[in-house]
């Protein structure tokens, strides 16, 4: 509402206006204590406590040379620097070659707990990666991937990999050949072999194989009966810690018998 100003109430006036000012200073406090106020209750609400997944060993880590065969593992630390429980869901790996194992699925904030990684490497050879994915509740990351490699060592080295018996005849030997190299430290004994292919026979070392030295394996097929494309195998069993059982594919073919 407009008011009319007087010269002699020019006191009146400048009082006035100094209690406006104070009125809305006053005003402005009392909102911008009631948001810090409704800042803390929110920063306190239950709703927004986040649990955290670190991996304190880190993202990614080398298993270095393994010699093929062998089992090994690696145990991480999962911390849970939040301020709510973190729970681990399931945890998927790669391939069938890699198990897991947790200490525990619930982790309470600012504590710890484990992740047990397992890798078989009967199947492996030269450079491997593979990963592990955790499923958890994580603020900041629902999957958290952890990949880790190694290299696969064959201490017992086949050239070629497979017997391969190429226009073998029916009731007729057939002969091939596999160069076997000793990679460990220590001596190799080929001791026997096994197999489910009829008329098949391996002619095996009679002696132990010193360490980085080679000898050939002969394989002698007699078969029975013409068959279009082999594809078997056979097992040759080793003293070699990590490779007690050498499995050597058996490819070829056989014809049957001419008459002349």
């Amino acid at each position: 509402m407009p008011f009319t100003v007087f010269h002699n109430d020019v006191s009146a006036v400048r009082l006035i206006l100094e209690s406006a000012r104070m009125a809305t200073q006053a005003i402005s406090g009392k909102r911008l204590m009631t948001l810090l106020a409704a800042a803390v209750v929110i920063a306190g609400s239950p709703s927004l406590a986040q649990p955290k997944l670190i991996i304190v060993e880190g993202m990614h880590f080398d298993l270095g040379s393994i010699p093929r065969g062998s089992v090994v593992q690696r145990s991480l630390t999962l911390s849970n620097p939040g301020s709510d429980t973190l729970v681990l869901g399931r945890v998927d790996v790669s391939c069938g070659c890699t198990g897991t194992v947790v200490s525990s699925t619930a982790i309470p904030p600012h504590a710890s707990g484990s992740l047990l990684i397992t890798f078989n490497s009967k199947n492996f050879s030269g450079p491997v990666e593979k990963s592990v994915t955790i499923h958890s509740n994580a603020a900041d990351a629902a999957l958290t991937v952890v990949k880790f490699t190694a290299t696969v060592i064959d201490e017992i080295a086949l050239d070629p990999l497979y017997f391969f018996f190429r226009d073998a005849v029916v009731l007729q030997e057939s002969v091939a050949s596999i160069t076997v190299t000793n990679n460990s430290s220590t001596p190799l004994t080929l001791s026997a072999f096994r197999t489910q292919m009829k008329g098949l026979t391996l002619t095996l070392p009679d002696r132990p194989i010193p360490p980085g030295a080679s000898v050939l394996i002969t394989g002698h097929l007699m078969a029975t009966e013409p068959a279009p494309a082999l594809s078997n195998g056979v097992f040759v069993t080793s003293d070699n810690p990590h490779q007690s059982d050498v499995y050597i594919p058996v490819y070829g073919n056989v014809r049957a018998q001419t008459l002349d």
